[in-house]
């Protein structure tokens, strides 16, 4: 049996980074190769380092009020919070992930890399170089002369200066087969290197809403009906008129709000239900029972179609989040992106009539993409020594 490393955003605490590495593990394993994650820290102290001189973090305008509340928040329940947040994960991370031991540093990974007969790049933003700052792991440059793959990359961005093309384009070559998450990314990789490569489905996906359910089947967390909100504002900040939207769809819908709370923000909010500290479980649970979701997050949109949920998809006006509206686009789904200052949707339209023809174009997309990561692994093992 051959074996295959991969190589993916897997350790942080988001509920997408960590089922997007499960999902591909599981995939290439049922595809009949032994696998592992390369389990290799990011982000580690050379990349907080640079943080430190350029933020890759949109940077969020806070009235008075708000910037009270959360500093009073960071003062009394964050760390409990984040603490409590980090156990679930890692505890969650255990039970799904085959890792190999720690490798903390890049220099680590280089002095000592671990050895397979074929190493894919995964999914996620493995090559956004707001966030790698250079770090060209994810690239695998640790490791020369085998068969590399990549399955659903994404640069997390739609234009690349001169200067990043230039360094990526040596590495890019070395790979026998790319996909890419978004389509922009296809472009994008003819740009720099003249390389041809697919479009294929965010690794999620790869698993249907079924076999997510079976995988978390704990019982419901909230009993009632409830519209769930998860609106991220590390990339952009789509407030206030995120809280429009909800107290509208919630006024027309009435039903209790539920909130997925990042920050803080809603903390001692007695007017919406929010949780502060949850892991991957907790997450799957209140989007496989929610009655209607809100989300800014791609993974927020990816597990909304994935479980047939009637949904909005939010991101700031002026900013191209390729990532949402290259997926929507592609299932069928591309009105159910709002982005901020948009009229309020009517409530006609809350629900979604045409799930028929967005699940047979999901089920399609995943088949190919199935079918993409079949053949680069066949193409690989005959290049295996």
């Amino acid at each position: 049996m051959k074996t295959v490393g991969i190589a993916t955003i897997h350790a942080i605490n988001n509920f997408g980074s960590l089922l997007q590495a499960f999902a591909t593990q599981t995939v290439v394993e049922r595809l009949g190769y032994k696998t592992s994650i390369i389990n290799y820290k990011y982000p580690n102290e050379y990349h907080f380092s640079e943080y430190q001189k350029k933020s890759p973090y949109a940077a969020c305008k806070l009235n008075f009020t708000m910037r009270l509340k959360l500093a009073l928040y960071a003062r009394t329940c964050m760390k409990k919070n984040a603490q409590k947040k980090q156990m679930l994960f890692q505890k969650e991370r255990k039970k799904l992930l085959i890792e190999t031991p720690l490798y903390p540093t890049i220099q680590s990974l280089h002095e000592n890399p671990p050895r397979y007969d074929i190493y894919l790049t995964g999914s996620d933003q493995v090559w956004n170089p707001r966030y790698m700052c250079r770090d060209n792991t994810y690239f695998l440059d640790f490791i020369n002369d085998v068969p590399k793959v990549a399955f659903s990359a994404s640069f997390g961005t739609t234009s690349l200066t001169e200067e990043e093309k230039e360094y990526m384009r040596p590495l890019l070559n070395q790979y026998g087969s790319i996909s890419l998450r978004e389509q922009s990314g296809v472009a994008m990789v003819r740009d720099i290197c003249g390389k041809e490569s697919q479009c294929t489905c965010d690794p999620t996906l790869l698993l249907s809403g079924e076999e997510w359910g079976k995988i978390f089947d704990d019982e419901p967390i909230i009993k009632d009906d409830y519209i769930l909100c998860y609106i991220l504002t590390y990339t952009a900040n789509p407030y206030p008129y995120a809280t429009k939207l909800i107290r509208h769809i919630q006024k027309h819908l009435n039903k209790k709000v539920v909130i997925l709370d990042e920050t803080g923000r809603y903390w001692l909010d007695f007017k919406y239900k929010s949780f502060r500290s949850y892991g991957p479980r907790e997450i799957i649970n209140l989007f496989k029972n929610a009655s209607f979701i809100i989300s800014s997050s791609f993974h927020g949109a990816a597990f909304s179609v994935n479980f047939q949920k009637d949904f909005y998809s939010l991101f700031p006006k002026g900013v191209k989040d390729e990532r949402q509206e290259s997926l929507l686009k592609l299932i069928g789904a591309e009105n159910r992106f709002i982005h901020v200052g948009d009229p309020l949707p009517s409530p006609s339209a809350f629900e979604i009539q045409n799930w028929e023809q967005i699940s047979e174009k999901l089920n399609a997309y995943r088949r190919y993409s199935i079918k993409y990561l079949t053949t680069a692994l066949e193409n690989a093992t005959k290049l295996t020594k």
